[in-house]
């Protein structure tokens, strides 16, 4: 199942779960987004559900075991330590030299945000609200927006950093947001 794709430094990277055959290639390449190369995850137990390209590096974020990745080329990948190992991370960006990646913290901390400026070393964030599953985060216009699904209308954060975190209330109480982009001067996210 083929979960999330960028593209960086001339090539695209998608990565995957490899469901219920371990060993499954999880990283596929192209140069042109038409012929596919299949390549090894770092780790084939994880179920990678993130990819961003940024400081030349392509950073991968998992659900599972190891829950990071990165690789300077597509192809070779390292194992990386995510900063919660409790925690369910589900997208990844990168903007002003930072890489942030959101998801669901599975402990009593808010810790469902997590901060890298090299792609390697991570460090636990608070979110701006511990009631959130957070979904996708972008960057654009200098500003971190995060979305999500909540039990009331906050399920949007913003930050100017990555770090620290405030809640907005969604256009929606009862909406699921499942991807958030920005482009043209503004974000735009999607749900259901």
């Amino acid at each position: 199942i083929w979960t999330s794709v960028t593209y960086g430094n001339g090539l695209f990277v998608a990565v995957g779960a490899p469901g219920f055959t371990p060993g499954t290639d999880a990283v596929m390449t192209s140069p042109d987004g038409i012929t596919w190369t299949a390549r090894s995850a770092a780790s084939d137990s994880d179920e990678w559900v993130g990819v961003m390209y940024g400081g030349g590096l392509f950073v991968a974020i998992g659900q599972i075991d190891d829950h990071v990745m990165s690789s300077p080329d597509g192809i070779t990948w390292t194992v990386r330590s995510a900063a919660g190992d409790d925690d369910w991370w589900s997208s990844v960006t990168y903007g002003n030299g930072l890489f942030v990646a959101v998801g669901t913290t599975q402990s009593a901390t808010l810790n469902a945000v997590m901060t890298s400026p090299d792609g390697i070393t991570w460090t636990a964030r608070s979110a701006a609200d511990d009631d959130d599953t957070w979904t996708s985060v972008t960057y654009g216009n200098r500003l971190f927006v995060a979305v999500g699904f909540a039990l009331g209308s906050d399920a949007v954060m913003t930050s100017p950093d990555g770090i620290t975190w405030t809640v907005r209330s969604a256009a929606g109480n009862d909406d699921i947001w499942t991807s958030v982009t920005y482009g043209n001067g503004l974000f735009v996210a999607v749900g259901a």
